[in-house]
């Protein structure tokens, strides 16, 4: 009996140039937009965070079909948010209280994408 190898069918590396002027003039991401102040004041009044972090990625995803166009710089951000207001609640239920806190951002400020981490106090210290 004849025995095969299979090996992983390599794709292609995808590059992408940052030859427009959008990607070279990005936000640092030392630099805070509206839309990052925003979100930090909103989760801080409503949450009481003992952390609270919000990183923009937009340039992440520049790139994607559904960002072509876009001139936004403030489109993705990851949130990390350690608050007792979480105590009780499901993962869904955590993540559906920020988006409504949010709501405004996601739907007249070009908000397009979170990724969440929602923790309590007591989570966090296992």
């Amino acid at each position: 009996m004849l025995s095969r190898v299979l090996q992983p069918v390599r794709q292609p590396a995808r590059f992408y140039s940052s030859s427009t002027n959008f990607l070279n003039t990005f936000m640092s991401s030392n630099e805070k937009g509206p839309v990052q102040l925003s979100i930090e004041s909103k989760i801080s009044e409503a949450l009481n965070p003992t952390i609270l972090e919000a990183v923009n990625e937009s340039h992440k995803h520049a790139h994607h079909e559904a960002m072509k166009g876009v001139t936004n710089k403030e489109t993705h951000f990851k949130l990390t948010v350690v608050s007792d207001a979480f105590q009780g609640k499901s993962l869904m239920q955590r993540h559906r209280l920020i988006y409504g806190i949010l709501d405004d951002e996601l739907k007249n400020q070009g908000l397009h994408a979170l990724t969440l981490k929602t923790k309590t106090q007591a989570e966090l210290e296992k």
